[in-house]
């Protein structure tokens, strides 16, 4: 047996032991590889190389791996041997933020800027504000095809507003948790971007939350398994996701094809920052070396077997054969800004986090009041309000609903309708049916006092953590219980003493109709740090809830 026998055993034998590591690496959720030319050292200029290891996201990953082996390992300017560690964005963020991290690498390339920004906010000093983007990726809402056709695409260019505005009623959508994966992010201040258009832009993005955040995932591969007739349950027909993913999934999945519906106005993509992290001086030419690797134009063809675009937002290499994409240039839009990152978390977390609502609505007399031009009295446009805003929310809220008007049970000026249960509990064993079934009284006066103070020691005593605490008050008057109950004065003080600043429960009131003492509502929500708002249009209750919602989601109220 020759030496060239022995060589080419010993390295098939190298092959082998790398790919045996990286497959047992993987099952472990981290995946670990070396690019080294298998050379004979002898013969090699750079005897002593560099070592630089880097961490990529997986959609970027086998790019890196491409340029990496296509390096001239026989090159005395090219002196250094990349290591890969392919690690999700989130988990190197969080790895990059602990006290004392190990194993620091020299590059890290996270799928987004995003993920700088957050690892120096958990505290990552060592990584850098920015990074060259070396890749793009647009954020698409994926469409099921046949739901695409239905809207007249391919002859209609789609926009989000045709997905989650009203045109989309019909759909089953999808959301990707914005705490584990950028494409939430961008998802989220897409979704702002429409809803800015609307009358009520804070009510109304609020609104689309609440639709996607019973369908939200840890990632778009979870949304893409719940996607057509063979996923079980009720399949998910749009969802945010990358323009990579979706690719990848029209040539795995014939079946199920779907549709890139791109934001107008773009949001954020993926944008894949190579950030240098510090390191000794050799590593540091050796990254400034691999950047100017990894930004040659010669990378389009890796680029474009991989799904992505060039950082500029141009196709690489041949444009997909996939019309369901678009092939035109599209020019990325910068990943946000702490602050607006910031914001569009705390959001999301309101509105993914369940609340404990305990709901007052007045049924005194003037509810009987027919609205003008409308053919609805006032209490028929509460409950449908009120129905319309059940169907939005989180089904782990939890919901009680009282009515009051005055001495309705006994002497009390109140009476439960509801007990305080999770709606995913309580709608199945009729919610609605008892919502709907509320009337007004014919002649009855307004306990609003007595009331307030009842529901918030009910709603104080029961306060639970991990949840947005309130007391919601609807009314179109003001108290008027001919002085049996509480005085304001009273009242006032005995909201004072209930006050917690750890444990925040506000009151908050609609007030509607020209009867509202609107002084008064302010007074007494503002005596628990909460808010009144009032209205001369009752059909405008579920706008200004979610608009008062969304201001305690986001800390200002």
């Amino acid at each position: 047996m020759g030496r060239h026998d022995i060589e080419q055993r010993n390295r098939r034998k190298l092959i082998l032991m790398l790919v045996i590591v990286l497959v047992g690496a993987l099952v472990a959720g981290v995946a670990w590889f070396t690019v080294d030319r298998l050379r004979d050292p002898a013969q090699a200029k750079c005897a002593n190389p560099t070592v630089l290891n880097v961490v990529a996201a997986p959609d970027i990953a086998p790019v890196v791996d491409q340029v990496a082996r296509g390096l001239n390992p026989d090159d005395a300017n090219t002196c250094y041997r990349v290591e890969i560690v392919v690690n999700d964005s989130a988990t190197t963020a969080d790895q990059l933020a602990a006290p004392k991290p190990a194993n620091l690498p020299s590059v890290w390339i996270p799928d987004s800027s995003v993920w700088l920004r957050r690892a120096k906010e958990k505290g990552a000093a060592q990584v850098p504000d920015s990074g060259s983007s070396i890749a793009s990726s647009p954020v698409v809402m994926a469409l099921a095809e046949q739901a695409a056709r239905s809207r007249n695409w391919p002859e209609k260019q789609l926009n989000w507003a045709d997905v989650i505005g009203a045109g989309g009623a019909d759909l089953n959508v999808g959301m990707v948790d914005p705490s584990v994966d950028a494409v939430g992010v961008s998802a989220l201040i897409a979704v702002r971007q429409v809803t800015a258009l609307s009358s009520d832009p804070a009510a109304n993005n609020v609104a689309v939350l609440r639709k996607l955040s019973p369908n939200a995932a840890s990632g778009s591969s979870e949304l893409f398994a719940k996607t057509g007739t063979t996923s079980g349950g009720t399949p998910i027909t749009a969802f945010p996701t990358s323009e990579r993913a979706l690719l990848d999934n029209n040539a795995k999945r014939k079946d199920e094809q779907l549709v890139a519906v791109y934001p107008e106005p773009a949001s954020p993509s993926l944008d894949y920052p190579y950030a240098v992290l510090p390191a000794p001086d050799d590593v540091a030419v050796a990254a400034a070396k691999f950047r100017t690797a990894m930004l040659s134009q010669t990378v389009g063809d890796a680029l474009a077997a991989n799904g992505l675009r060039f950082p500029d937002g141009r196709v690489a290499g041949t444009p997909p054969t996939d019309n369901r994409t678009i092939v035109r240039q599209l020019r990325p839009v910068p990943a946000p800004g702490t602050a607006q990152l910031d914001q569009v978390l705390n959001t999301w977390a309101g509105i993914s986090k369940a609340s404990r609502i305990q709901a007052v609505l007045d049924v005194s007399g003037s509810m009987n009041g027919v609205i003008p031009g409308s053919g609805k009295t006032r209490m028929q446009v509460t409950l449908e309000a009120s129905e319309g805003g059940i169907r939005l929310m989180n089904p782990r809220t939890k919901l009680g609903i009282w009515v009051f008007s005055a001495e309705l049970d006994g002497e009390k000026d109140y009476k439960e309708v509801l007990p305080v249960l999770p709606l995913n509990e309580s709608l199945p064993q009729g919610a609605l049916d008892k919502l709907r079934a509320i009337k007004a009284t014919p002649t009855g006066r307004t306990g609003l006092y007595d009331t307030a103070l009842a529901a918030y020691t009910s709603a104080r005593q029961n306060w639970e953590p991990g949840r947005l605490n309130l007391v919601l008050i609807l009314t179109d008057g003001k108290n008027d219980d001919d002085g049996r109950g509480a005085t304001r004065e009273a009242l006032l003080a005995e909201l004072g003493k209930m006050q917690d600043p750890n444990r925040p429960l506000p009151i908050v009131f609609i007030g509607f109709g020209p009867d509202v003492d609107v002084a008064e509502l302010n007074a007494i929500s503002k005596a628990t740090g909460g808010q009144a708002f009032n209205t001369a249009d009752p059909t405008k209750i579920n706008e200004i809830f979610f608009a008062a919602l969304s201001r305690f989601i986001s800390g200002k109220p």
